[in-house]
């Protein structure tokens, strides 16, 4: 795997680092979007000139390129910026056959501007319809045919993106979470508030938990992704593609590589519960506080929070003038005011002291002896509880039950159960349900048939005592 800077020029950053860093990130939007009516990141030197001189006829100030030569004029100041750019490696010249000289950018500044324009327009995170995708192309029959080529690559770059922009999500919330300062005022609260709520909880955050949920499509993705890695044939046809695109010839090193990135898919789905479990903490964090900083800013009242924000208040403008100066018995008395007692009858909801529990210990009344149970009807209440509780669906009850059926046998099909009732059928279900149970003496073998008793089809199976 190459370095970066063993594809990026040594000078490429440098117009982004000096004195006019703002007029070259302009000047580079500006390239972008010249480019983009052409069928190529190729155009005609004029054109480039004439949009760069339109930008710099706004803004008069003066630059150099040299440190000593200061330019005013907005076509030098153009002409001076394309230099710098094709010095620094962002861009070349390209001469065609009618001598038309064309501005050129290299390959690998299409990307780095790309992502800049993305973080100037403050895009939110863009992972709607990536999971669907996913979704849609481990359903899709027809691409089977070409598994690596047409499924598997795709949904492991889908899922680097999905992860991707779920932490690009992540770090928004924070960054959102430290615009919030203790200088704010409430006003500024709630701008910042309903920003966030825009951009994030409206969009990103609430498309999270409705419509881009991975719960709803976790389960299908992994079966599917289960299925592939299952079915031989699948897996053959996958490795010959790999083969083919990554231009591999180990089959053996093929083979662990596509096992590998469908594994990793399907540890990725089974993370991501932990990032959004994260957002959620955040989210909720941030609305929590910006919440309380409102309201406790905005609470002006007579109750004991407007009191406080009252009082704090007033010393901290006494503190940022300096002194009390002249309004200082002013200030001292309107402080007084607010710190009237009143007697209080009982605790608010919002107080930190802990309620005393006290307990008092009435008089206890003898009790009654006239509905007191005799001793021949205690005894048909307690055989009554016994009857119940055996006819119990427990797994102790169903356990003993399938021992009275096996007798001597050690196995037996599920046909041979009797059946005269409902009940029997619902313990039918029971034995296949606490078969799995370490603590039976006895387990089951299913077949994948289906059989019919008492009129409903049932899924077969034999019970098998276990070895004692």
């Amino acid at each position: 795997m190459k370095h970066l800077f063993e594809i990026l020029p040594p000078q490429f950053f440098k117009p982004l680092t000096g004195k006019y860093r703002r007029e070259y990130a302009d000047c580079i939007m500006l390239l972008l979007n010249s480019f983009k009516p052409e069928i190529s990141y190729g155009v005609n030197r004029e054109i480039v000139v004439r949009a760069l001189t339109d930008y710099f006829e706004v803004d008069d100030a003066e630059m150099t390129f040299d440190d000593e030569t200061y330019i005013s004029d907005a076509r030098d100041k153009a002409n001076g910026v394309i230099a710098m750019l094709k010095s620094c490696g962002w861009i070349e010249y390209e001469q065609e056959t009618n001598h038309q000289l064309n501005v050129v950018l290299y390959e690998y500044a299409i990307p780095i501007i790309e992502s800049m324009n993305r973080v100037i327009r403050e895009e939110e995170a863009e992972y709607q319809g990536i999971i669907s995708q996913i979704h849609a192309s481990l359903q899709n029959k027809d691409l089977y045919s070409k598994p690596y080529e047409l499924i598997i690559k795709g949904v492991q770059e889908n899922t680097e993106r999905l992860l991707s922009e779920l932490k690009k999500l992540n770090a928004s919330i924070k960054r959102h979470m430290e615009k919030q300062t203790n200088d704010m005022e409430a006003d500024e609260i709630l701008n910042h508030f309903f920003e966030y709520h825009q951009n994030i909880g409206s969009k990103a955050y609430l498309r999270m938990k409705t419509s881009e949920n991975i719960s709803y499509f976790r389960s299908a993705i992994i079966e599917r992704l289960e299925y592939l890695l299952e079915t031989p044939e699948i897996m053959d046809r996958a490795v010959s593609g790999y083969m083919e695109v990554e231009e591999k010839t180990d089959e053996t090193a093929a083979y662990d590589n596509v096992v590998q990135m469908l594994l990793d898919v399907k540890s990725s789905f089974y993370r991501l519960d932990d990032i959004i479990d994260e957002i959620d903490r955040k989210h909720t964090r941030y609305m929590r506080n910006a919440v309380m900083r409102a309201k406790f800013l905005l609470a002006t009242g007579n109750n004991l929070e407007g009191k406080l924000s009252q009082i704090l208040n007033q010393y901290v403008e006494e503190l940022n003038c300096g002194g009390t100066g002249e309004s200082g018995e002013e200030t001292e008395s309107a402080v007084q005011n607010l710190l009237a007692l009143y007697p209080q009858n009982y605790i608010s909801p919002e107080s930190l002291q802990s309620i005393k529990v006290t307990k008092k210990l009435g008089k206890v009344d003898d009790l009654s002896t006239e509905n007191r149970m005799s001793e021949e009807e205690r005894q048909l209440y307690k055989e009554a509880l016994r009857m119940k509780n055996r006819n119990r669906f427990s797994r102790k009850n169903i356990n003993a039950y399938v021992m009275t059926l096996l007798k001597d046998c050690s196995r037996m099909p599920v046909n041979a159960v009797p059946v005269e009732s409902r009940r029997d059928l619902l313990r039918i279900i029971y034995i296949s349900i606490y078969a799995g149970n370490r603590s039976n003496n006895y387990t089951i073998q299913r077949t994948g048939e289906r059989t019919e008793i008492a009129g409903f089809s049932l899924p077969y199976f034999e019970i098998i005592r276990k070895d004692t």
